[in-house]
């Protein structure tokens, strides 16, 4: 077959099967009400209006983790498959929220809490973790 319709095939049944995320880019620090100049504490910050981002959802059980991806045995996280354009706000994002959860964050990520992989047809693969899993 010709890879102009594999490539539709994939788009089509990307369209068909994905579901929204939301990420929020981080919009600016403000002085609050318990600001200390001389500590550097009590900013308020800030997100900008959120981005919905087309993705494929699975969520992920730990079992999985463990076979799939060497040493992690988390609970609560989910494989995302996005587009190509939508890879860098993921890297810049400051919150990533599905089906009211909040997820860890490209920047904030400690020990693969968030892992991104190239797959064919200009798509990627997002592993994200729920936020405040140890």
């Amino acid at each position: 077959m010709d890879k102009n319709i594999h490539t539709t095939i994939v788009n089509s049944a990307f369209n068909d099967y994905s579901e929204k995320v939301w990420v929020y880019l981080k919009s600016s620090n403000s002085q609050g009400s318990t600001f200390d100049p001389y500590r550097e504490t009590g900013y308020t910050k800030s997100n900008q209006a959120p981005i919905v981002v087309m993705a494929i959802v699975h969520p992920i059980s730990g079992n999985s983790l463990v076979a799939r991806e060497l040493g992690l045995a988390e609970s609560g996280s989910i494989e995302l498959i996005v587009k190509r354009k939508d890879v860098g706000l993921f890297k810049i994002c400051q919150k990533i929220e599905y089906d009211g959860l909040e997820y860890s964050t490209y920047n904030k990520a400690l020990g693969n809490r968030i892992q991104i992989t190239k797959r064919s047809f200009d798509f990627y693969r997002v592993l994200i973790f729920l936020r405040g899993n140890k």
